[in-house]
């Protein structure tokens, strides 16, 4: 941020001057990638301030369906299947819309001609602790694809920071490990399911909101 706010200065006193304007500007993009690339590290490594509140997940879903078919494109059907009733869940609502509007990209680059991305909003329940989740209830958003798929060696690597399947330039590396991070950081978790040529489904599982539930801001 001092790094930004100087150059920011820097600019008003520049004004007029084309060649120093171009070296400010180049300066700030860089800023603002190493900005978000540290916001990503924290959320993989769990170490986020994170909103914690009620979050209302039909209405954040399609309050994001302008946003997410025009990232999808005219190329690839969007579908919806949101369950009725959903309860309240304990999460950071811009976190989880910047959550899904990565799924959803993810889910485009995955599906490159024709296909499907269908969006889906379920409540769950785990009767007995998993390894990725406690006993409970929990509120699932799903993003499913028809597209190329991965094998089981490139699924184990998938939530690995700086780990991509997308040509140089085009990824980070960084998306699912923020997704993953922000799960674990929310007592949820994340979940892919994959097969080579015929899909991928990425599920992040919140828990339901609770009158007497603790707003975890820190990781356990």
């Amino acid at each position: 941020m001092a790094v930004m706010g100087n150059l920011e200065l820097l600019a008003k006193h520049a004004a007029g001057d084309d060649r120093a304007m171009r070296l400010i500007d180049g300066a700030l993009k860089g800023a603002k990638r190493g900005a978000s690339l540290t916001q990503r590290l924290l959320a993989f490594a769990r170490r986020q301030d994170l909103q914690v509140k009620p979050v209302d997940m039909p209405r954040l879903v399609e309050g994001m369906e302008d946003l997410l078919r025009r990232s999808v494109g005219s190329g690839l059907v969007l579908d919806w299947s949101l369950e009725a009733d959903i309860p309240l869940a304990l999460g950071d609502a811009n976190q989880i819309e910047l959550a899904l509007l990565n799924l959803v990209v993810n889910a485009r680059d995955a599906t490159p001609d024709s296909g499907t991305v269908t969006i889906s909003l379920r409540e769950d329940t785990i009767s007995h602790s998993t390894p990725e989740l406690s006993a409970g209830d929990y509120i699932v958003l799903s993003v499913s694809d028809t597209g190329v798929g991965m094998d089981a060696e490139t699924l184990k690597k998938a939530i690995d920071p700086f780990f991509s399947t997308k040509e140089l330039g085009k990824g980070t590396g960084l998306g699912l490990s923020m997704i993953h991070g922000l799960a674990l950081q929310l007592k949820g978790a994340l979940i892919l399911q994959s097969t080579k040529g015929k899909g991928t489904t990425a599920e992040l599982w919140v828990p339901v909101y609770a009158d007497d539930a603790g707003c975890p801001t820190e990781p356990a």
